[in-house]
């Protein structure tokens, strides 16, 4: 089929995500005292880390690859966040509650919020507006903070541009 993309790239790096850790503990198994070292614990660490070794270097070559043809589509990540109208922001309106009204008080209210919501096919936010318990402690500002996908962040970007730094340092580098 023309169309089709397989994703031969991610199932490499996902094999060797599940053989790498049982390799790991083949070395440290083998991993006795200086004292202790018999025979047999440096054969078992002649192959394992070479091995340990090519499937991580063979997971970074096709992670190399996938990043480099990635394509970024903003505008249908922002509408794959809204097919739950909302509720998946559930979570931060319900913590930001749980400050001034307790944690249990505000996960059952946050909880009927997002039954009502799914009911009447309406968006979480605007059925948080509804109820006056949720205006008496969060203001509309509030509301749209905490709808904002990007406060999820955390120091993504900043590690992303750390990491691009230091991978543009490389290749300066070795252009060197």
């Amino acid at each position: 089929m023309p169309q089709k993309r397989n994703p031969v790239g991610s199932a490499v790096m996902l094999a060797a995500a599940i053989r790498v850790p049982a390799l790991v503990s083949t070395l440290l198994a083998a991993m006795v005292q200086e004292h202790e070292r018999s025979l047999g614990n440096w054969l078992a660490e002649w192959e394992t880390l070479p091995e340990i070794c090519r499937l991580s270097a063979g997971a970074l070559a096709h992670l190399k690859h996938i990043l480099a043809g990635l394509k970024i589509d903003e505008a249908r990540m922002a509408g794959n966040l809204e097919l739950t109208q909302g509720q998946i922001m559930a979570e931060s309106v319900m913590m930001a509650l749980g400050g001034r009204l307790g944690r249990l008080e505000a996960y059952d209210l946050v909880e009927r919020a997002c039954l009502e919501a799914s009911r009447r096919g309406r968006h979480l936010r605007d059925v948080l507006m509804d109820d006056p318990k949720v205006r008496e402690h969060l203001r509309t500002d509030d509301l749209d903070r905490l709808f904002n996908p990007s406060n999820y962040l955390g120091a993504a970007e900043a590690l992303v541009d750390r990491a691009l730094e230091g991978e543009s340092k490389d290749s300066h580098a070795h252009a060197k």
